[in-house]
């Protein structure tokens, strides 16, 4: 009977319109997404005259040295730049090609970049129905009436949710690659990537833990860290979907503190009890490539903790307040 109701609950999200809009959406980023940064290096190549990476490499040295010498440069940017630095001038004396084309690169640079707002959204807007529409709609009443109990109605959803979540990240991952290395090619998931560089939030850089691994080692690496940050914001995202009965409310509330969140990681990094938020501690995957933490103080088992312990209390908050709530009237 549970799983029943869990495939029940997959099957309403997936034939919902807004689900297909965000896979429809996905897709047409993808492909833009693919555009923009072949054609960045095209206007690259021709800039510098030459397909030698290392000419490219060396010239981004040279900008970010004369970045860092500048007067108006926050403590945060400069940490950020000499990570930066670190990490370039490591690939340069190894003859690493950090840009080497191929679909890989592709997928683990917008895993990066897109675990801070984009993706999140995309599962704000997949989590924030999962109560309220059933609320808002009546249809919660049906089921009571067959005597399933409260208890294993949310479980249900929540399980939907997860994998509704995890058929996201599969959907990245498909889409990614297959549209991307129609620009860049398939191949490179041998290539090597740098990990191991420790920064710390102002700006001292350790490399004497450096080492490199495959691209496809670092890519279940990344997906699996972003994979785990968006459940903490499905969780969130579903606690708010059981306090509030608007779908409309559930979503504006939740993308308002994403993105506020998002700008208070940019803005207020000397505020240090901004490293207790959620949302300022999703790119878990800054902790791999040694970009310095927005926060003075957060390290990698500290992020998780406080996402750990977020999803825990939204969860138990769900769960306390639907037990109690007034469905039938």
């Amino acid at each position: 009977m549970f799983w029943q109701l869990v495939s029940n609950e997959i099957v309403k999200m997936l034939r919902k319109r807004r689900f297909q809009v965000v896979m429809a959406i996905l897709l047409v980023l993808m492909a833009v997404f693919s555009y923009a940064e072949h054609e960045a290096i095209l206007v690259m190549v021709r800039q510098l005259g030459t397909t030698d990476w290392h000419v490219r490499l060396q010239q981004e040295i040279t900008h970010d040295l004369n970045r860092l010498h500048n007067p108006f440069a926050s403590a945060a940017e400069k940490a950020g730049i000499q990570a930066t630095l670190a990490e370039a001038q490591y690939e340069l004396s190894h003859n690493i090609n950090p840009y080497a084309p191929g679909a890989p690169s592709f997928m683990h640079t917008f895993m990066d970049e897109g675990i801070t707002l984009l993706i999140p959204l995309f599962v704000i807007v997949i989590a924030s129905d999962m109560v309220s529409s059933e609320m808002s709609g009546g249809t919660i009443k049906m089921l009571l009436t067959r005597g399933v109990s409260r208890t294993r109605i949310l479980a249900s959803k929540l399980v939907a949710l997860f994998l509704l979540v995890a058929m996201l990240f599969a959907a990245i991952a498909i889409t990614s690659y297959v549209v991307s290395g129609a620009f860049f090619g398939y191949g490179g998931f041998g290539l090597p990537v740098i990990m191991g560089f420790q920064t710390s939030a102002n700006g001292t850089v350790d490399i004497s833990h450096v080492y490199t691994l495959p691209q496809w080692e670092y890519l279940l690496m990344t997906f699996g860290l972003g994979f785990f940050a968006c459940l903490a914001v499905a969780s969130l995202a579903f606690m708010v979907s059981t306090l509030v009965r608007s779908t409309a409310s559930s979503m504006g509330i939740m993308m308002a503190g994403l993105i506020a969140g998002t700008l208070l990681t940019a803005l207020a990094s000397n505020w240090t009890l901004a490293k207790y938020l959620p949302v300022v501690n999703l790119q878990l995957m800054n902790y791999l490539n040694g970009t310095p933490p927005p926060v003075a103080g957060m390290t990698f088992a500290f992020s998780l903790g406080v996402l750990v312990i977020w999803s825990a209390a939204a969860l138990v908050i769900s769960f306390q307040v639907f037990a109690r709530k007034d469905i039938m009237g």
